[in-house]
Formats: C-alpha cells, sequence, structure tokens
C-alpha cells in the first residue's frame, strides 16, 4: 500500500467524494486558466507582431 491508498483509507466516504469534486472543479479551473492565459498571450503577440498569425493551441508531440 502506498502514501496516497494510505491517506485515502483514512478518509470517510463523504469525505473521499469531497476531494474527488474538490480535485474535478480545480482541474477546470486549471484549463480554463491556463486556456485564458495562452489566448491572452497570443493577443498581445499579435498586437506586436510577434507571432505572424499562428494559432494559441500547443504543437502536437512528435512520436
Amino acid at each position: 500500500m502506498n502514501k496516497a491508498e494510505f491517506i485515502l483509507g483514512l478518509l470517510t466516504r463523504k469525505e473521499k467524494e469531497a476531494l474527488r469534486r474538490d480535485v474535478a472543479e480545480s482541474s477546470v479551473w486549471a484549463r480554463t486558466e491556463l486556456k485564458r492565459r495562452r489566448e491572452e498571450k497570443a493577443k498581445q503577440n499579435s498586437e506586436h507582431g510577434t507571432n505572424n498569425g499562428t494559432t494559441t493551441e500547443p504543437t502536437p508531440k512528435q512520436p
């Protein structure tokens, strides 16, 4: 049993549900905030002519 499994084993069912909900909400917030920051940076770059019209989406990794 690893440390995370041990700690989760100490939580009640309601505490685990609350923790899962909190993690899910935090994940949504983080993705939204990162997207907003990428778009803001792209907007600033386009205003200064530094991105030549490239998209704000990250480049997919090549195998």
